[in-house]
């Protein structure tokens, strides 16, 4: 259950992170995504949080089935 304590842990700091970086992240800096022929300007603001929440929820998700599994494998007695 350790692994899944510490990816648990990496997850909620990288959550953490991402809240305080779109405070510091300057608001003119975007980052250009051209798609066909049109060009779309994204804030850098709001794009590093976002792909930090997604990689945090990707560990939170493979931490959570790594625990279940661990979970699904210990025998309970009929005693307790």
């Amino acid at each position: 259950m350790a692994t899944g304590r510490v990816l648990m842990l990496i997850a909620e700091t990288l959550a953490v992170i991402s809240v305080a970086v779109q405070f510091l992240l300057p608001t003119e800096t975007a980052i250009a995504v051209t798609i066909g022929h049109r060009s779309l300007g994204l804030p850098i603001r709001c794009v590093v949080p976002l792909l930090l929440i997604a990689v945090a929820g990707a560990l939170s998700l493979v931490a959570l089935v790594t625990i279940y599994r661990r979970l699904a494998q210990v025998a309970i007695s009929a005693g307790q």
